[in-house]
């Protein structure tokens, strides 16, 4: 596996102004994503696990596994790709497929480590996360991943 730099420019609208076409750009990012292939360490119990789908007309893909380890828990994801974006992070959420605002704030980001910008999602690949020990697991059902600047979904996995 191999890191690559995405570099996205987009236009939020076109208007006119004194007869003249005008386009707002609304963001120009660069992330960079980097891949790792990490395997399941022994000793490692899988509690629950879901499959990503893609929200929104975003790509995501993969699954994640929520996992204990000498009593610590993680999300482990496996063959994660998704599309990037700017300030797109993981969530862990009481809903089992969070495609909201209200379901992303009633849950827990969970910054990335290795993640851009202090823990963004951009790590691509098999990889754990620790969770932190102050969350139960027991209380969480699903896994988004959101975008915070536009308030929108790129994916969500279901959490059995």
């Amino acid at each position: 596996m191999q890191n690559r730099t995405v570099v996205a420019l987009g236009v939020a609208a076109l208007s006119v102004v004194g007869g003249v076409f005008v386009f707002d750009v609304f963001f120009a990012a660069e992330a960079s994503t980097q891949a790792v292939d990490t395997p399941l360490p022994e000793g490692a119990v899988v509690l629950s696990e879901g499959r990503f789908e893609g929200k929104a007309g975003h790509d995501v893909s993969g699954r994640v596994q929520l996992v204990e380890l000498d009593g610590e828990h993680y999300l482990r994801f496996v063959d994660y790709d998704q599309e990037q974006g700017p300030d797109v992070f993981v969530y862990l959420t009481p809903a089992e497929d969070p495609d909201t605002g209200a379901e992303i704030a009633a849950g827990r980001r969970i910054l990335v480590d290795g993640g851009a910008d202090g823990g963004e999602s951009t790590v691509e690949g098999t990889f754990l996360q620790r969770i932190p020990g102050d969350v139960d697991p027991a209380d969480y059902r699903g896994v988004g991943v959101w975008c915070d600047r536009f308030r929108t979904p790129f994916g969500a996995a279901t959490l059995r």
